[in-house]
């Protein structure tokens, strides 16, 4: 495949490029630079204005850490430095002329965690005018998630948690939050989308859980913000970042049948500029996937492999409030049911830009991104003839996007507005693998324009944010027998949010919001099947529009943090399967869905020694409009009910225990409600065990109770397995 030969290609110029970053050659010799620090999170990324006073000699000085985490000390010689930064802990050090000492700040429990997801800018979660989460370096490192995926189990509110993305078929990875429904909801990455533009469908295999440094997550009408998907919130996942020291990992893994997995994460610096590369091979050993009633006599164990590869640059211009980032990522990853003729192969291939500059209390920013993927889809003859092919899918497609960002900060008010034009092509050819007869195909392409405004006044008691979000979509395609009409829709989708402090611990606030989903091509063209089950698309789809309310409260505590908020989502032409014939299944509008729900958590400490996330939401998604057969029925894939419990222990010697509970309530995988896809309580652990400064064991339990489930109609869940780990950190 393609994406192979560029992901050789890179391996080669890369190993030399970061071979020589790291070579003493690379660095100039006899220069004695001042002393100075290197600010960084817990995960190695840089922190940006962060405040260090240097104290020499009865002198002090105040400076601030720039675009790199880097602050220099403007007093001649050796001195104190005191860190702080907004929800860290404050650290003082001993810093002398020569190498920068490199300064790792722990997030403050109290402070409890900050975001950027909510409105554009850093805001403390506690005061936001909605609800928001966030899992920090600390929490993902203790966790230890076999997949990205999984990792979003502990966030209330993002329905996807039976997923699992080693095996599912990939067009099934979708996501749904706060109840709203399949592909209502929008996952970043580094704030650029993790859906295929084609398909919608969540890319997984691509983010690396060992790649994650931070995970944010709102739980609202995010469309005033982000547009088209994010109906019921959005989830930003950061990676971790270029640096300019010569750091990172090694972290090998071996578990169940013998799966495992081998990455490699290296940083260092050209010149001034900040590199990282990072590696991955993954492969799972496998299980029986196939549920009672998909299984046949020819079937034997799924297996999947997955390989990532990514190198990013951060070239920092003469002034150290801009700076350039540019990135390349690539992935393959193939599934093997465990049946002849009935797996898939994806692969993709990312080239970004973001640059990002302030002066005067503004920033101004740019990002774009080219994306290209490739789906292979083989389906059997499953139940007649199993293991004979029935048919083989390729969907090549095509992604391109930029976004425009400025944003104003004057005491009290802080203002943002921005453009983004997105354009996707993409097809699907379905053939007789056998003969290579065509049996159906179509697409089309999808050119997306948006402008935002948002304004964020906080006055006495009161925070108000207002946004308005207003989109222009524009489709044109074909089918196997003719043209498909072309389409053009357009929405304003306006939030309202208001934030009251009763007083300093607690606080109370309520939104509204309007969204807006455009179907994707996939949904428009293509056709598929799942054992007997045809699926078919509908290029007579319009556009979904939706208005959320939110109402909630939020209480800090020196322990920690609690928070509750009561939620209804309507949705108008919302986008399903319906079943129009036995075995059939067509995509249409449905004239109004409904969703409402609570939820409530708690993080924070037990003691000294122990931390807890505990978290429940319920959810009464439902059809009440629509056709007759459907009026009541559930969501497909949305849970009655859903909870998750993490507890982590930490010991002075450096020992780490999680313990995890994840609850998994009733859903169904069609509209009529008639294949339910099971409840479970499904319990993990992982115990890390340090065996020197830079190394640590970790030994991984999954579904420890081997409770037995659906991640989707044709899957089944992985049973109890145990996985372990090494990893050894090195550089500075």
């Amino acid at each position: 495949m393609a994406s192979l030969g560029k992901t050789e290609f890179m391996v080669r110029h890369l190993i030399v490029l970061t071979a020589f970053a790291l070579s003493p050659m690379a660095a100039r010799a006899g220069d004695i630079a001042p002393a100075s620090v290197i600010v960084e999170t817990e995960a190695g990324e840089a922190i940006a204005d962060a405040s260090v006073i240097f104290t020499a000699r009865g002198q002090t000085a105040v400076a601030r850490s720039d675009s790199r985490g880097h602050a220099q000390s403007p007093l001649p010689g050796s001195a104190h430095a005191a860190i702080g930064a907004p929800g860290y802990r404050t650290i003082t050090v001993t810093v002398n002329p020569g190498a920068p000492v490199v300064v790792r700040l722990v997030t403050d429990a109290k402070v409890i965690g900050r975001v950027t997801v909510a409105t554009g800018t850093s805001h403390d979660l506690h005061t936001l005018p909605m609800t928001a989460l966030s899992l920090d370096p600390s929490m993902i490192r203790a966790t230890a998630p076999m997949t990205s995926d999984g990792l979003l189990s502990l966030m209330p509110g993002f329905d996807e948690a039976r997923s699992n993305s080693q095996v599912t078929n990939p067009t099934q990875l979708r996501a749904s939050i706060g109840g709203a429904g399949q592909d209502r909801g929008l996952v970043l990455v580094d704030g650029l989308p993790a859906e295929n533009g084609f398909g919608g469908w969540i890319e997984w295999p691509a983010i690396s859980p060992l790649d994650i440094s931070r995970v944010e997550f709102m739980r609202d009408a995010a469309s005033a913000l982000y547009g088209s998907g994010a109906i019921g919130g959005v989830v930003d996942i950061h990676t971790l970042a270029p640096t300019t020291l010569p750091k990172g990992f090694v972290d090998l893994s071996a578990g169940a049948n013998g799966g495992g997995s081998q990455v490699l994460s290296l940083g260092g610096g050209i010149g001034r500029a900040a590199t990282r590369l990072f590696v991955s091979h993954a492969f799972d050993g496998g299980y029986s996937a196939a549920p009672p009633g998909y299984r046949s006599g020819v079937d034997g164990l799924s297996t999947a492999r997955t390989d990532d590869l990514g190198f990013a640059v951060r070239l920092p211009a003469a002034r150290k409030d801009r700076s350039l980032e540019l990135s390349v990522k690539t992935f393959d990853t193939f599934q093997a049911t465990g049946r002849p003729n009935y797996n898939d192969e994806e692969s993709g291939w990312q080239e970004a830009l973001a640059y990002r500059a302030s002066a005067g209390g503004s920033t101004w920013q740019l990002s774009g991104f080219a994306r290209s993927g490739l789906l292979i889809n083989s389906a059997d003859m499953f139940p007649q003839k199993p293991g004979v092919p029935l048919y083989r899918q390729t969907i090549p497609n095509q992604d391109d996007g930029v976004i425009a960002a400025w944003s104003h900060a004057t005491g009290h008010d802080a203002l943002r507005a921005q453009t983004a034009m997105r354009v996707v092509n993409g097809s699907y050819t379905q053939v007789n693998p056998t003969s290579g007869a065509l049996q159906s195909q179509g697409g089309g392409r999808q050119a997306h324009a948006s402008f935002s405004v948002s304004d964020e006044l906080v006055s006495g008691r009161f925070d108000v944010i207002a946004d308005l979000h207003a989109e222009s979509v524009s489709t044109t395609g074909y089918t196997t027998s003719a043209a498909a009409s072309a389409q053009r829709f357009g929405a304003a989708s306006p939030l309202l949010a208001v934030r009251y402090t009763l007083s300093p611990a607690l606080t109370v606030h309520a939104s509204e919001g309007a969204g807006f989903r455009t179907p994707f091509l996939n949904e428009l063209y293509r056709r598929f099947r799942i054992g007997a089950q045809q699926f078919l698309g509908n290029p007579l789809l319009g556009p979904e529009r939706s208005t959320t309310r939110n109402l909630g409260a939020d209480l800090a505590v020196p322990a920690g943090r609690l928070f509750v908020e009561l939620t209804g989502t309507r949705v108008s032409n919302a986008i399903s399967f319906v079943t129009t014939a036995p075995d059939v299944s067509t995509r249409e509008n449905i004239e109004r869905t409904a969703t409402d729900g609570y939820e409530a958590g708690w993080q924070g400490d037990l003691g000294s020694r122990w931390s807890l996330r505990a978290t429940y939401a319920e959810q009464y998604a439902r059809v009440v409009s629509g056709p007759a057969s459907d009026l009541g029925q559930r969501l497909p894939f949305i849970p009655a009910h859903e909870g998750s419990l993490t507890a982590i222990a930490h010991w002075p010697s450096g020992v780490s225990l999680a313990l995890s509970g994840t609850l998994l309530g009733q859903t169904y995988a069609d509209d009529l409600n008639l294949q339910p896809l099971g409840s479970a309580f499904v319990v993990g652990a992982t115990l890390n065990v340090p065996l020197s400064p830079r190394t640590a064991l970790a030994l991984r339990a999954a579904n420890l109770t081997n409770q037995t489930y659906l991640t989707s109609v044709d899957r089944q869940a992985e049973p109890a397995r145990l996985w372990l780990d090494l990893r050894t950190d090195f550089g500075r």
